[in-house]
């Protein structure tokens, strides 16, 4: 089994994603575990690297770089 961390958060942020979460979620653990999951994924790395150069691109096209 995984072993688990403990993280300390505001309780007004925590109250306000309880109440966003209703339905949608299970709890706010599983709704970080979600986005830690997502963010850290693959697919989530090569969308930051098109993202990146997307912007790049549109910085160059505006002449600052």
């Amino acid at each position: 089994m995984a072993q688990n961390r403990t993280i300390q958060l505001p309780e007004e942020l925590c109250a306000r994603a309880d109440a966003w979460l209703t339905g949608r979620f299970e709890n706010l653990e599983a709704l970080l575990r979600f986005l830690l999951q997502e963010m850290m994924s693959e697919d989530s790395a090569k969308l930051d690297q098109a993202e990146e150069e997307l912007v790049e691109q549109r910085l160059k096209d505006l002449g600052y770089l």
